[in-house]
């Protein structure tokens, strides 16, 4: 599994450094949680290999400069899945390939791939959205420019409830001011 990430992570410094920063985030959002250490031990996990399913994607899209076609987002989106089935080989990574295969859902039930709402979606998976969520805002991305991180923080507010869940994104925001 280490060597597939270091793979995901060499296609992209970008990816690696989103990585780093996403684990650290979701870490400290699940030590103001008071999550179990071995809670916790599944959150660094998952958030390490939330973008595992990238290494099946076409670096063309991966690095794309400028906005993804409908197509080119279709494709990205499937990340999520193939990560799932990736870490899915490895019988004892079936939570963390449950939480990689959610981290796009939405709050609301209008995210995916599974539209799952609410308590549905695991809490790591919903600590991650919230961390890889402001993280993609507050940095450069090779399609975008970052925002300021208070304009991350009011758009974490503005979508808590929809997007995100209301409980996490107020611990994120007690974590991060």
């Amino acid at each position: 599994m280490e060597s597939l990430q270091k793979s995901v992570e060499e296609k992209s410094l970008e990816t690696r450094e989103h990585t780093e920063r996403v684990t650290e985030y979701a870490l400290n959002i699940g030590r103001v949680m008071k999550l179990k250490t071995s809670e916790l031990d599944e959150l660094i996990l998952s958030a390490e290999l939330h973008d595992m399913g990238k290494i099946a994607i076409n670096e063309e899209i991966l690095l794309k400069k400028g906005n993804l076609t409908d197509e080119e987002f279709e494709i990205m989106k499937a990340h999520a899945e193939k990560g799932d089935r990736i870490i899915n080989a490895s019988s004892e990574l079936v939570n963390v390939a449950k939480c990689v295969l959610a981290h796009h859902e939405k709050y609301d039930g209008t995210g995916y791939p599974l539209g799952l709402k609410g308590k549905e979606i695991p809490v790591i998976a919903r600590i991650i959205n919230v961390a890889d969520s402001y993280d993609v805002m507050t940095h450069d991305r090779v399609y975008k420019k970052a925002i300021k991180k208070d304009d991350a923080i009011r758009e974490l507010k503005r979508c808590s409830g929809s997007q995100f869940d209301p409980d996490i994104v107020e611990h994120f925001i007690k974590h991060i001011k």
